[in-house]
């Protein structure tokens, strides 16, 4: 908590001297872009994520920071400093999510009849302690990344592959990652935002799986899902955004996702559009 207290202090000074040029925000999406940060340029995301099903309610508080290291390589940490889960059935529990850290490498800038085209790899370390929290093992993926603006909508393709990491007396499978966004600027203030997310399920039955003694839902081992978003980013100021969003899986959960965004660019310049 003094780290992320003195991230924000670091924000609000840079923020209040008015040196840096804007970028572009990517809450509430969580595909991923071929829109990388310039060098020496970095996005900060914080986020407050409420989750009702019939099976209970889920509440967790992620924080994610990108940082341009130069023009095509991007690197991302995504902590997750909170996490409660109260099942209608079970034990709650509250504790420290896991941490996700992803590199990103644009390989082609997009062109006229040609999408940019990016590769990223992320690795999700198991910071969490509570095994129904995660799965106390680390996760591998790689993605496939594209990106293609026409007129006002701005369109992100994503295909990936999870290496799963498997607790012990459990028997997982690697999963596939897909997602399609779509952004469309209603102006230079309001973006609309629309998402499908999918992946394969990384248990035979699609959602348990045996861990020792313990047979139950492992909330951290993928599940095959079904996910639909709808959102919007409203522009407060040239570096600040509210964003919210909306989702809707394939279990009847839904989730909603206000969030902050502050994006800062040394350069001066815009992301690629």
């Amino acid at each position: 908590m003094r780290l992320l207290l003195r991230i924000l202090i670091l924000l609000i000074l840079l923020f209040a001297s008015g040196t840096f040029g804007v970028v572009c925000a990517q809450q509430p999406l969580e595909a991923e872009t071929a829109r990388l940060p310039l060098a020496r340029s970095f996005e900060v995301q914080s986020t407050f994520e409420f989750q009702t099903s019939k099976n209970g309610t889920e509440t967790a508080i992620p924080f994610a920071t990108e940082y341009g290291i130069t023009d095509r390589i991007a690197l991302m940490a995504e902590p997750v400093f909170y996490t409660s889960i109260r099942p209608e059935v079970g034990r709650r529990v509250n504790g420290v999510g896991d941490l996700e850290a992803t590199l990103s490498y644009l390989a082609l800038n997009e062109r006229r009849r040609l999408p940019a085209f990016a590769i990223a790899g992320e690795v999700k370390v198991p910071t969490a302690r509570n095994i129904l929290i995660g799965t106390r093992e680390t996760d591998y993926t790689v993605y496939l990344i594209a990106s293609k603006r026409i007129g006002k909508f701005d369109t992100h393709f994503n295909l990936g592959y999870t290496i799963v990491g498997k607790p012990a007396g459990s028997n997982l499978q690697n999963i596939v990652p897909f997602a399609i966004a779509e952004e469309y600027f209603l102006n230079h203030n309001w973006v609309l935002l629309g998402e499908i997310l999918a992946n394969t399920a990384s248990t035979t039955n699609g959602d348990t799986t045996t861990l020792g003694n313990l047979s139950g839902i492992v909330p951290e081992a993928p599940a095959g899902e079904l996910i639909g978003m709808v959102g919007f980013r409203r522009r407060i100021r040239e570096h600040f955004f509210f964003t919210f969003g909306v989702n809707y899986d394939n279990n009847g959960a839904v989730l909603f996702r206000p969030g902050l965004t502050f994006d800062f660019n040394r350069s001066g310049r815009t992301r690629s559009r």
